[in-house]
């Protein structure tokens, strides 16, 4: 059945693939009228591939989570979004695809490709992030261009409308800069920068957009320098973009093919095997049996843990907005479920408090029930596949041990002839059915009779082999502290989920410092205007990503009780600089206003951005240090476990039986 579906699948993938790259040929040939028409042909059958893909029940699913992420990007259009979507899960559904495929051929096992499945699985995530945060990188260049240029019309024009109008922009940006151009010549368009801010994730495009509205509505002023208010706002934009820039070139020099490290024991795997069972025949006997199979299934997690979480780290945007899970909120839905969940959390108010601490400081979307419900899945599933594991090693190795007639030795005993390998096997399974384990000297009768034409030292390697295949494939079988084994992987699942909300909150730091970058850029308009501190809580709170519910609570509160409401704010406050922030905007209660409360705010940014982008380059180098070891795991548990270990145990057996012989 895996098969079959994986099959289906593979057609599906290679029918997308090949219109794919089939239209992608016949554009570089289009001229003119004949061009237009070959273009429509082109859009409708990209259509016609979105409809199946969004339809077929083995595609539904990802497609559509493939569709959701590209949305977000903010930039292409609804027809665009579906010609887009086709091409990234092609390529991702068939780079995974390939990845089983060559699985299946190096391991030539059901337990082993079902590993590669599972890898195959989050490679197919992180393909479709990859082309996604190529996108974004592509979109600060463009934006940075874009800033550029619109400060330059701005000079000449002196019309924040018509400087976006004329602005250069590049491909992916043209329509955003059509929005923002509507929003600002729009009797009613404060309704439509609400719908722009609801429709457009990408932080710097919903910047750009309440700027210009801002400063197009209130009119441009004159600082105290002389200098343009718009003018100002775009340097510092163009600032920000510019780091960020930075920030992704830097990590993709640090990071390098650092990620792909962990990915080289599947190529490793079956170079290994195959140089050592035809040097070492005996090898081949670990190899297929319950060692070789719970090796591999270690080499395989660490390196599909290893490069998750390299991908993860090296991503340019690494913190989801939303991060719950989707299985857990399916399983919440169920009452069974919600009902254990209840019986496994807190009961006692001070640990609740402290886990919710926990999740407030990871920004998460999660609760208490989330938090707990993903620790009994995660604990569930590893001690599931733990057992699993054990049981396909098990009995994996047990039927290897049956089928298997060479000698674990070295050398591998003797060359056999098919007729050999017959005659061996149905010895072999006669002598397994005997009731106990025969007698040496009986054993030495059964092989003289079975092979009478054997020289002696040959019938005593037969001898040998047989007694040993016995006492390993009757010892063969799921014992007790297996379940201890799971027992303990479920414990350690346990705990995930709270070090990934440690993870996160310790990752959110650069989104919180961008965050409050944002809102500064806000500030530093609005402080040039008539506005008040109610006001700009409401600009505050339409900008922010990661300190927007805190704003959102403190506008509601304004109004009865300023002090008690920004003193609110001010407490779930986890950054620095976002506490001056507000220990300012308490000033412009009752004492200064906006303007004299954050006089110094351009001087402190500037000051604010070098230390950013030092604090980066530290955190990039931490990154760099934390997940080498990650990287290099795979290959130092591949060159334990299938080198040392197999030769390891080869050389002892024979190094106890030339002492044997010694002693004998």
């Amino acid at each position: 059945m895996l098969f079959l579906i994986i099959g289906l699948i593979l057609t599906a993938t290679i029918a997308v693939t090949m219109v794919v790259v089939s239209d992608r040929k016949k554009a570089k040939h289009r001229r003119g009228n004949y061009r237009k028409k070959k273009n429509l042909i082109s859009l409708s059958t990209y259509f016609r591939i979105s409809h199946f893909m969004d339809e077929f029940f083995l595609t539904r699913g990802g497609y559509r989570k493939v569709k959701a992420r590209v949305a977000m990007l903010s930039v292409y259009s609804s027809q665009e979004i579906k010609v887009f979507s086709v091409q990234v899960y092609a390529i991702a559904t068939a780079s995974s695809l390939a990845l089983v495929i060559f699985g299946a051929i190096i391991f030539r096992d059901l337990f082993s490709t079902l590993m590669v499945v599972l890898y195959a699985v989050i490679i197919n995530t992180v393909l479709v992030g990859k082309q996604i945060d190529r996108v974004h990188f592509k979109l600060l260049k463009q934006l940075s261009a874009a800033l550029s240029s619109l400060r330059q019309n701005y000079l000449r024009l002196n019309s924040i409308p018509q400087a976006i109008a004329e602005a250069e922009t590049g491909s992916e940006l043209h329509r955003a800069f059509e929005e923002i151009y509507n929003i600002l010549t729009d009797p009613d368009g404060k309704a439509r920068l609400n719908e722009f801010y609801a429709t457009t994730p990408f932080r710097l495009l919903s910047t750009l957009a309440g700027v210009c509205y801002l400063l197009n509505n209130s009119g441009d002023t004159k600082l105290k320098d002389g200098s343009s208010n718009f003018l100002q706002a775009m340097g510092m934009m163009a600032d920000e973009v510019n780091l960020e820039i930075r920030r992704i070139s830097l990590q993709k020099a640090r990071f390098g093919m650092l990620e792909y490290l962990p990915v080289a024991p599947l190529l490793a795997i079956g170079i290994i095997e195959s140089f050592f069972t035809n040097i070492i025949p005996g090898t081949s006997v670990i190899y297929h049996g319950p060692i070789g199979y719970i090796s591999r299934a270690l080499i395989l997690l660490a390196s599909i843990i290893g490069y998750t979480v390299i991908v993860k780290i090296n991503s340019a945007v690494s913190v989801k907005k939303d991060d719950r899970n989707s299985i857990v909120l399916y399983l919440l839905r169920q009452p069974w479920y919600a009902k254990v969940i209840k019986d496994v959390m807190p009961k006692k108010l001070l640990k609740k408090a402290k886990k919710m601490r926990l999740v407030k400081g990871a920004l998460s979307m999660t609760d208490l029930k989330h938090m707990y419900a993903s620790k009994v899945l995660f604990a569930f599933t590893a001690f599931a596949l733990t057992v699993g594991c054990m049981f396909f090693a098990v009995n994996l190795g047990k039927q290897f041990i049956r089928d298997n007639v060479r000698e674990v030795s070295l050398v591998g005993g003797e060359e056999l002839s098919k007729e050999d390998v017959a005659i061996r096997q149905n010895m072999d399974d006669i002598y397994l059915s005997m009731a106990t384990l025969p007698k040496e000297s009986h054993t030495r009768e059964f092989v003289k009779a079975k092979l009478p034409k054997l020289q002696a030292f040959d019938q005593d390697a037969q001898v040998k082999r047989l007694q040993e295949k016995y006492v390993s494939y009757y010892n063969t079988y799921f014992k007790w502290w297996m379940l201890l084994i799971a027992f303990a992987a479920g414990i350690g699942c346990y705990f995930i989920p709270e070090l990934m909300l440690r993870a996160r909150a310790w990752m959110l730091k650069t989104e919180s410092e961008e965050d409050v970058l944002q809102l500064q850029t806000i500030i530093s308009i609005l402080m040039n205007t008539s506005a008040d501190t109610l006001e700009t809580l409401y600009w505050l709170e339409k900008q922010s990503r990661v300190h927007k519910n805190a704003i959102l609570d403190a506008y509601h509160e304004y109004p009865s009780d300023p002090d008690l409401a920004l003193n609110r704010m001010k407490a779930k406050a986890v950054l620095p600089g976002f506490k001056r922030m507000v220990d300012k905007l308490l000033l412009t209660i009752h004492q200064i206003s906006l303007s004299e409360a954050f006089s110094d705010l351009v001087t402190e940014r500037d000051h604010v951005m070098r230390l950013r982008e030092i604090s980066q380059n530290s955190t990039l180098s931490k990154k760099r240090t934390y997940v080498s070891p990650l990287s290099m795991a795979p290959l130092v548990l591949t060159a334990i476990l299938y080198i040392l270990v197999p030769l390891g145990i080869l050389g002892f057996k024979e190094f106890t039986t030339a002492l044997s012989h010694v002693t004998a």
